[in-house]
């Protein structure tokens, strides 16, 4: 969702399972494999597309296996180790593992297809997303970093909650999106952000009246306009330090739509001395 990156070679993808099938137990389920393989791409890897292909006899536990013998493979570490700004599927400044965005356990076919596999962190690969992979509508379901355009465009901000002395987070697609992309935003965003999310924005807005008086300097006071320039610097910094769809970009996306939460921040900042500068 976060980063819309190219697909992997389909060239590739096809090779390699040819290679496979050429051996034994495989040379059986050669031709059913590679179909299954050309309606994951007719459907971009879409869940409420794509059915789980049954072999006979029933292979699956030896699909899912394939994976956890090839993951150590250079084109698996390729992908594991591709240098993006930030994950791919929900945004945070870490990458350094590998997601089956079509779970292996309910789709084993997919579990060494190479468009199936998508970099991410190791949060997005354990954490709150586990074997979901779709909801209740055809709307419900994980933005695909290879396939969806979608994924190219800012999607997301923060929203603060109030108490701002206790402030919550909450992360909601951007105005402007269609009623299908909103929904379909909201449904990745509920199922990839986790306990880590909310510590970054909570780290986010304590220290940021700090950073705001440093900014600013000396005792001079902090007005709304110091506050919307220098959260318009960050989002910009942001924006080009880990992508549009991070979690810093997305809380300062949400700062810049909230009059209340930048009048706190500057209330807040006005309290505060500049931090000394080390000596040279």
């Amino acid at each position: 969702m976060m980063i819309r990156i190219p697909a992997p070679s389909e060239a590739q993808d096809d090779a390699y399972l040819k290679e496979l099938c050429g051996r034994q137990p495989w040379h059986p389920h050669y031709t059913q494999w590679q179909t299954a393989y050309t309606h994951y791409r007719s459907y971009k890897g879409n869940p409420w597309q794509v059915a789980r292909t049954k072999f006979l006899p029933d292979v699956s536990d030896q699909q899912k296996a394939l994976y956890g013998s090839r993951s150590s493979s250079p084109w698996i570490a390729n992908i594991r180790h591709m240098q993006l700004q930030s994950c791919p599927m929900c945004g945070s400044s870490v990458t350094g593992s590998v997601d089956h965005y079509l779970p292996k356990g309910d789709f084993p076919e997919f579990s060494v297809m190479a468009a199936n596999l998508v970099p991410a962190c190791f949060h997005c690969n354990s954490g709150v997303k586990r074997q979901t992979f779709r909801g209740v509508t055809l709307n419900e379901r994980f933005l695909h970093p290879y396939f969806d355009a979608l994924a190219g465009q800012p999607l997301w901000l923060t929203r603060i909650i109030p108490p701002f002395r206790a402030a919550q987070f909450e992360a909601v697609p951007i105005r402007g999106l269609s009623a299908n992309d909103c929904e379909l935003v909201r449904f990745h965003l509920r199922h990839v952000l986790g306990p880590q999310f909310h510590r970054n924005a909570e780290n986010l807005w304590a220290t940021y009246p700090q950073y705001l008086r440093d900014e600013v300097g000396g005792t001079t006071p902090v007005s709304s306009s110091h506050v919307r320039k220098e959260i318009n610097r960050s989002l910009r910094t942001s924006v080009l330090t880990s992508g549009q769809n991070s979690w810093n970009a997305s809380f300062f996306r949400g700062l810049l739509e909230d009059d209340k939460a930048r009048t706190f921040l500057a209330r807040e900042a006005r309290k505060l001395k500049a931090t000394p500068l080390p000596p040279p």
